[in-house]
């Protein structure tokens, strides 16, 4: 085994969709596998997903771009795919790709759906979309002063088949907030519009992870879901991700020797600490040195000196009969206790996702 590895559990994995699946209530999964699949390695999710029973509802997975959707289509996936976000100009080349690959985009503004127009003009056949609207997160969305020039602009264009209608939560988390209550009201009305003006879309999708947690548009009928199937933003979940790094190397500490670059620790007493096979060059963060822990047979120590881009230090003065054999959990479970990826956001001053997509490409993930 190399000196850290992700071990991808799919047990946990197909749990952790079941229990989503069940609280969607026969609505459909459109799991994010954007950024590697947060980190986990979209390969080996989509490989694991991909064998779900046809009743499990999964509807297939959506990436940030057309490089992504290609590396599935590469690796077997037949699913649908969907482009969330990397559409931002429409030229012949991207067309061709889309078709050979059969990607579906999300269109998320006026000037692209014009640019997609143009290209396929000639083409004898139709191309799926899912059109995106901002509803009040203010990223990426055709705006609601546009529905009216967009709805009569799809009606001069009929080769542009409108699959889906989507939006995105700012805060999915609070079904109360104004700007959430604001946001469903938005998508609700632009799905009567169209409706209205004849266009029968087959799906309909507001709600990501918190937003199925929190029972956002029960009217929708595809769930987009991203950290919670990684096992994260809920209690019952189960994460899927265990990072591991190697003991390199034990030794004895006097009273008043120093540690790492930059002599930040220095010893007070007499210790015993462990080099770890890990650093920043690994994606375990420099911001970690003298404050984050790691799990050693089921004890925490603490990181010690400064991270260095391959190696990290603990103290493991309390660890009996530690040796070289021994792997060190910087996330996860070892014993009755887990590092979670909350813990290393809080003292990193970040969120879960970004220490999630932050592990290297040089961590082997692995099934286990």
């Amino acid at each position: 085994m190399r000196q850290t590895t992700l071990e991808i559990d799919s047990a946990n994995l197909k749990k952790n969709f079941d229990l989503l699946a069940n609280q969607a209530k026969g609505k459909e999964i459109l799991v994010l596998l954007k950024s590697d699949a947060y980190g986990h390695s979209h390969s080996l999710i989509s490989m694991a997903l991909d064998k779900l029973p046809t009743s499990s509802k999964l509807h297939g997975f959506g990436v940030a771009n057309v490089e992504e959707g290609i590396e599935l289509r590469r690796e077997g996936i037949r699913k649908p795919v969907y482009v969330m976000s990397g559409i931002q100009h429409y030229d012949e080349d991207l067309d061709r790709c889309l078709q050979t690959c059969d990607l579906i985009p999300v269109i998320s503004s006026m000037r692209v759906l014009k640019e997609m127009a143009e290209v396929i003009a000639v083409s004898p056949t139709n191309r799926k979309v899912h059109l995106k609207f901002n509803t009040g997160m203010n990223r990426l969305g055709i705006d609601l002063s546009e529905i009216s020039t967009c709805i009569e602009f799809l009606k001069s264009n009929p080769k542009i088949q409108v699959d889906g209608l989507m939006s995105h939560l700012a805060i999915g988390e609070k079904r109360s907030h104004p700007l959430t209550k604001q946001q469903e009201a938005n998508f609700t009305a632009i799905c009567k519009r169209f409706e209205k003006a004849g266009f029968t879309a087959n799906w309909k999708h507001l709600c990501n992870s918190s937003g199925l947690e929190s029972s956002i548009f029960p009217k929708g009928n595809l769930v987009r879901l991203g950290l919670s199937i990684y096992g994260l933003g809920n209690r019952n979940l189960i994460p899927v991700a265990r990072w591991t790094a190697q003991v390199y190397q034990i030794r004895e500490l006097t009273k008043g020797e120093c540690v790492g670059y930059g002599a930040t620790f220095r010893a007070k007493k007499k210790m015993k600490m462990a080099v770890l096979g890990v650093g920043y060059g690994d994606g375990y963060r420099r911001v970690f040195s003298n404050k984050a822990q790691v799990l050693i047979r089921g004890k925490r120590c603490n990181v010690i000196g400064n991270v260095s881009m391959d190696l990290t230090m603990v103290d493991v003065s309390h660890v009996k009969d530690i040796d070289t054999n021994d792997r060190a959990v910087l996330l996860g479970q070892d014993g009755k206790d887990r590092i979670t990826a909350e813990e290393l956001a809080k003292i990193a001053k970040t969120i879960s996702w970004e220490i999630l997509t932050g592990i290297s490409s040089r961590v082997p993930r692995v099934f286990v």
